[in-house]
């Protein structure tokens, strides 16, 4: 008896021994969802009151009716889907809603008017009362533009006042008592990393991203033309990422996630002063959480909740990566909360009384969260910092990184009504901000920017095609010149530089695959739309070659050697009604003759004042991307591969997500590297090449290759990932 009972206490001391020194094979880690639910509706007419947009009879159908259709949403129904996961002892679980200030304002246009939505802002108010087991808000009102611009080609100054606005509104609707939140839904989920200084000034600490740009900013990221995106540029692929890609199964999600790209990270912006991370105006570090929002079930989910997507049986198959207690997977589902199965009643009710049921009976796999609670419990270490590809949500022509569904290309004569509204934005916005700084309180520049803001709105550009929502930017800018030329006058001081609007390039994947099946020109063109009331002295375009690099280095810009080139300027005329009083010029510039080299560049301009701007700096890498150091392109564990290398290297490579091959497969000089995962293998040279050939891999399973070039100089190249198909 005695020595059983010591064999049991030994027995007992080893267990924890072991479990301590793996804590994930003692504690199941879950999956934590959250969701985030988007509400808006435009300015229909810039600047009007619904009430009597909707009776001049402008549009084909009633507005009015547009709103009553979607009461439930606008009103109680999100109330009604947290309330349930408190009802039901869920202690985490809620939502985030992004409800733009102009949807606030027709509603509360209408209710005053007598028009309907009486009290409409009730439930949300008690939503935002109601607290999770940490103290957070269950229902979320997520940070948002007033207007619902698409910040990522907007300014830093105005995308702090439609953050400010829409703050100022949400909080005098929705109550004072409960702080503003702390992160931000961006319009259309458009992001990019020059957006981070706005974002961070007003106070937020992290921002929701489409996770596909997560994805397709890593390294060796197995690209599908299914995606309907074209591949990532090579400078947006700096993400070192070790974990494997899964292929979902069960909704439609043509190219493969990771556990990595399903879990909060830091982003920041570069200082291209200094290499470092910028510094704010107001003296912050321009750095913050990017959540990620889940592609391809996000878009499922807004067919119609529990149901539309099989949670189950699409969540589960993300289980066995969910190996980080510190840092569990967190599944955002992001979709419009007022339209199509998204917006309808069984989503908030009967459907997502299913999603509740499902959580409660399966919770040690599965936690309904907030984002908030998520963050206080698993913040992301600090030094977890990585880039993320500029772009959108799925809705919008898949997000791709140039933003094109509000940025059109210009049809066969030349024209492009996108593009001819951020002409014209551009030229307005000089003026509201010369009439700012030379008196930022008259009543004036208020007025100005009132409306101003409004010809931002994205709805203007996503549904164009029309006249109407083609002349809306001009028609709202046309009345903001003149309400800041009143502040002006004909006799100020300008202090201002010149408006640059977001530098854009075509192609944008320059030498590589954009939607034709042979790599376009290396050689591409840089244009932007630039202004000054003062007129301009120059606008300059700055460029720095960096040869056979894929990713961009951190050097300060004063480090590079800059070549300069002049941009020229064209006027595009406009085709609107009514025509804009003031419209910037397009100017433009050709890169020629650089092959397989990373491309830094910047646009600065001058006014005849002496007021300097500079853009952002940008990269791009010019090559094809897609072509591939090895061959056959698809092999399978019967067949040789032969790895191709320009410069003199070793192979470093591992199999089946970077663990050490088998000893049967070591090519001959073969040495296992300290990390313990991998070996080195020497490359043979092959006239002015570098060769060697691994398999076949028909004895011990290998389901992929992994492998980066170490090069002599010790340097290492990109990390590539093979799979063997049986």
């Amino acid at each position: 008896m005695y020595k059983n009972v010591l064999l049991l206490i030994f027995f007992f001391i080893l267990c924890t021994l072991l479990y301590a020194d793996n804590p994930s094979s003692a504690t199941k880690v879950p999956i934590y969802i959250s969701f985030h639910w988007h509400m808006h509706q435009p300015i229909y007419w810039p600047y009007e009151n619904i009430i009597k947009t909707n009776n001049r009879h402008v549009y084909s159908y009633d507005l009015l009716d547009i709103m009553f259709t979607r009461s439930g949403p606008y009103t109680s129904w999100p109330f009604n889907a947290v309330k349930n996961m408190a009802d039901n002892g869920l202690p985490h679980g809620g939502a985030q809603v992004s409800f733009s200030g102009s949807l606030i304002e027709n509603l509360n246009n209408m209710e005053k008017a007598g028009a309907g939505f009486s009290g409409w802002n009730r439930f949300y108010t008690q939503g935002r009362h109601l607290k999770t087991a940490l103290g957070n808000p269950r229902l979320d009102m997520v940070a948002f533009g007033y207007h619902h611009p698409l910040m990522a080609l907007c300014d830093y100054k105005d995308t702090r006042k439609q953050i400010a606005l829409h703050r100022d509104i949400l909080l005098k609707t929705f109550g004072q008592d409960v702080p503003y939140s702390k992160g931000i839904f961006p319009p259309e989920n458009a992001f990019a990393e020059w957006m981070i200084p706005a974002l961070v000034d007003e106070g937020l600490e992290w921002v929701f991203v489409d996770n596909i740009h997560f994805h397709r900013a890593a390294k060796g990221y197995p690209w599908v033309k299914g995606e309907n995106l074209f591949p990532p540029n090579g400078a947006d692929q700096v993400n070192t990422m070790t974990e494997p890609w899964i292929q979902l199964n069960g909704l439609w999600a043509p190219s493969k996630i990771s556990a990595w790209g399903c879990r909060p990270h830091y982003v920041r912006m570069i200082d291209p002063k200094t290499g470092m991370t910028l510094v704010t105006p107001d003296g912050k570090e321009a750095k913050m959480i990017a959540v990620p929002t889940e592609r391809y079930m996000g878009n499922e989910d807004g067919r119609g909740g529990f149901g539309a997507l099989n949670y189950e049986a699409v969540m589960s198959q993300l289980e066995q990566y969910n190996t980080d207690p510190k840092h569990p997977i967190l599944l955002v589902l992001h979709h419009d909360g007022d339209n199509y199965g998204g917006g309808t009643e069984s989503y908030y009710h009967s459907n997502f009384n299913s999603f509740v049921q499902w959580v409660k009976q399966n919770s040690d796999r599965f936690v309904a969260t907030t984002v908030e609670d998520y963050l206080a419990q698993f913040p992301p270490d600090e030094e977890d910092v990585i880039h993320v590809e500029p772009g959108s949500w799925s809705g919008a022509d898949n997000g791709d990184p140039e933003f094109k569904k509000w940025n059109g290309d210009p049809n066969s004569n030349g024209y492009s009504p996108d593009r001819n509204s951020w002409g014209v934005m551009t030229a307005v916005k000089n003026i509201v901000f010369t009439a700012d700084d030379v008196n930022a309180q008259h009543e004036y520049t208020q007025k100005a920017w009132h409306v101003f803001l409004c010809s931002q709105t994205s709805c203007y550009e996503y549904w164009d095609g029309t006249e109407m929502w083609d002349s809306h930017p001009t028609r709202a800018c046309n009345e903001a010149y003149e309400h800041a030329m009143k502040v002006l006058g004909s006799n100020f001081v300008d202090n201002v530089p010149p408006t640059i609007y977001q530098p854009q390039r075509r192609p944008y994947n320059p030498g590589g695959m954009q939607w034709g099946s042979t790599p376009e020109s290396t050689d591409f063109e840089v244009w932007s739309y630039v202004y000054d009331i003062s007129g301009l002295k120059n606008v300059t375009l700055y460029y720095s070659v960096a040869e056979g690099q894929y990713t961009p280095t951190l050097e300060a810009r004063e480090q590079r050697n800059w070549t300069s080139m002049e941009m020229t300027g064209k006027v595009v005329p406009s085709q609107t009604n009514p025509k804009p009083i003031i419209k910037a010029q397009e100017y433009s510039v050709k890169i020629t003759g650089v092959k397989k080299a990373l491309v830094s560049y910047y646009i600065e301009a001058t006014d005849k004042k002496g007021n300097k701007a500079t853009s952002p700096m940008l990269f791009v890498y010019v090559g094809n991307t897609l072509e591939m150091p090895y061959k056959p392109q698809y092999p399978t564990s019967s067949d040789v591969i032969t790895i191709v290398s320009d410069k003199k290297a070793f192979l470093h490579w591992g199999t089946n997500s970077w663990k050490i091959p088998a000893k049967e497969y070591w090519p001959a000089n073969s040495a296992p590297w300290n990390d313990g995962k991998s070996i080195e293998s020497e490359m043979l040279p092959s006239g002015n090449q570098y060769i060697i050939k691994l398999g076949p891999f028909n004895k011990t399973e290998v389901e992929s290759v992994n492998f980066v070039f170490h090069y002599v100089d010790d340097t290492w190249g990109k990390d590539y990932n093979i799979t063997i198909k049986k």
